[in-house]
């Protein structure tokens, strides 16, 4: 146990009351003792609180600005050169952080994702699942969850951070610029290491206005399309629109 084995996980919250005392038993369970914690309360209406036995984690107060910039703020507070994301909504499994940690050991400009499952289950450790996602494949839909990405630090620093501007994908789009800085590759584990909360009347995804989701999507895989090369279908659907084709 080193100090490069030292991983942040970042949360950001705006009103997560119901998830709060789950989310804070859950992050005692996972922290190991090298690892620390920052949350940025994004204007709650009520103040989040840390529990008084919570030491490693800090907690950030401010005017609601917005997830982009919440995710901003922790992250540049982190004392750690690794970092891991958790949704406030979401569990991470014990294993989580060590099997994440030790691939961006080894592989330090990767964008580590693992998979994601509605029922919570013990995880077990398996060799050889982690498999690379073409950053163009994401021009056809984002399997990615959010929730289970952990990265260096130096990856968020050289692609410029999240953007704070857009409503929603922000996530799709920080993927879509670090893949574009240096060699940074997405991976991503088959074995799930979070459990997603995805009950659409607590999950703030399905709260997003379907038009304002599609113009925001179409701008973000727009605005990153010179600089990763769409796949073959993409290209092909492109042409057709261009030529009036039927589509």
């Amino acid at each position: 146990m080193t100090q490069d084995d030292a991983i942040t996980v970042i949360t950001t919250v705006r009103n997560g009351d119901a998830f709060l005392d789950r989310y804070f038993a859950n992050l005692s369970d996972i922290l190991r003792p090298q690892d620390c914690a920052v949350i940025v309360d994004d204007g709650s209406t009520n103040r989040v609180i840390l529990p008084d036995g919570l030491k490693q984690a800090q907690l950030i107060r401010t005017n609601p600005i917005g997830r982009g910039a919440a995710l901003n703020l922790a992250i540049s507070h982190a004392t750690t050169n690794l970092i891991a994301i958790q949704d406030i909504d979401d569990f991470s499994h014990p294993d989580r952080l060590s099997i994440q940690t030790g691939i961006l050991r080894a592989h330090p400009h990767v964008l580590a994702f693992t998979a994601g499952q509605k029922i919570q289950a013990q995880a077990k450790t398996c060799r050889n699942q982690w498999r690379e996602i073409p950053a163009a494949r994401l021009y056809r839909s984002n399997p990615l969850h959010h929730s289970s990405l952990a990265f260096h630090r130096d990856i968020w620093q050289q692609a410029g951070g999240y953007d704070p501007d857009l409503p929603c994908c922000i996530d799709l789009d920080f993927y879509l610029r670090a893949a574009q800085h240096g060699e940074t590759t997405i991976w991503r584990l088959d074995l799930p290491l979070i459990t997603r909360n995805t009950d659409p009347a607590t999950r703030h995804f399905a709260s997003i206005q379907t038009t304002i989701h599609r113009d925001t999507l179409r701008h973000v895989l727009a605005r990153h399309r010179k600089g990763i090369a769409p796949p073959i279908w993409m290209r092909l659907f492109d042409l057709k629109r261009a030529l009036g084709i039927g589509i």
